[in-house]
């Protein structure tokens, strides 16, 4: 149904940034196959079928400028960093492919009025083994009610229904869901008490997003469910995944998610 992969990127930017860095993912991704373009078209009522997530450091932490007391906190984007892309499976190999040809081929393109330049380092296809319980992190995320015509309505409590609902309609290939379905979600995957969660307020263009950062274990009763928390890990969950929001992985120990005690640091 879907596939991802991981690209890694050495870029180099003139200057501290200071937007959402899945737009770098999604600029880099165009770079390689502008084709893709209709993709990223907004769609009213229609799920997109394409994911790419923020930059990701060394360590799995997402990085991004954040607002901290009132004050944007750029980030600097020189360096190596991966960032996901998940297709339909039809896709996959075509762009997947597109990218190992390009590996070490140095670009320069324009972006947000500054030269970005970057190259491809590696390309790799992702393969995941779920365990039934396991915890998931999230990179700044919009959930959105799985009942609500209104997709504007955000959520800020990660439970099942409101973090699978958008790759379950993925997986059957439908926008919505019913209340049937979305019980079904709450029966087959569960939530624990170990979660570690928090609202911070990034930047994306003109705007300030809130955002759901953090961490949450679940545990999934229902078999048939896992093939959904599977296309979570591939397709993001949420709104504007397409923009690099909703992109989630399962936990390691490395990744810092949440420091309580350093606000200075909330990725």
């Amino acid at each position: 149904m879907f596939k991802s992969f991981t690209v890694t990127i050495r870029t180099k930017y003139s200057r501290t940034y200071s937007n959402f860095t899945g737009k770098i993912s999604k600029t880099v991704l165009l770079f390689e196959m502008p084709d893709l373009q209709p993709m990223f078209q907004p769609h009213k009522g229609f799920l997109k079928p394409i994911h790419v997530s923020p930059l990701i450091d060394e360590h799995g932490s997402p990085v991004f400028p954040y607002y901290h007391k009132g004050s944007l906190k750029g980030t600097d984007i020189n360096g190596t960093f991966k960032f996901k892309v998940g297709v339909p499976q039809e896709l996959a190999e075509v762009l997947f492919e597109k990218f190992k040809e390009d590996v070490g081929v140095r670009n320069r393109t324009k972006f947000e009025n500054e030269l970005l330049e970057f190259v491809i380092v590696d390309v790799k296809e992702d393969r995941y083994t779920l365990p039934k319980r396991f915890k998931l992190c999230f990179s700044p995320s919009l959930l959105i009610h799985p009942l609500l015509v209104n997709r504007d309505i955000r959520k800020f409590l990660p439970t099942p229904s409101a973090v699978f609902w958008v790759p379950y309609s993925l997986l059957k290939g439908d926008t919505n869901v019913s209340k049937e379905e979305v019980l079904s979600l709450e029966e087959g995957i569960v939530e624990t008490w170990k979660n570690r969660l928090k609202t911070i307020w990034i930047p994306y263009d003109e705007n300030k997003e809130p955002v759901l950062i953090g961490k949450v274990e679940y545990i999934v009763l229902k078999e048939d469910l896992m093939k959904v928390v599977e296309t979570a890990l591939i397709m993001g969950v949420g709104a504007s995944r397409a923009s690099g929001f909703g992109h989630v992985e399962l936990c390691d120990k490395e990744r810092a998610v949440i420091d309580e005690d350093d606000q200075e640091n909330p990725s």
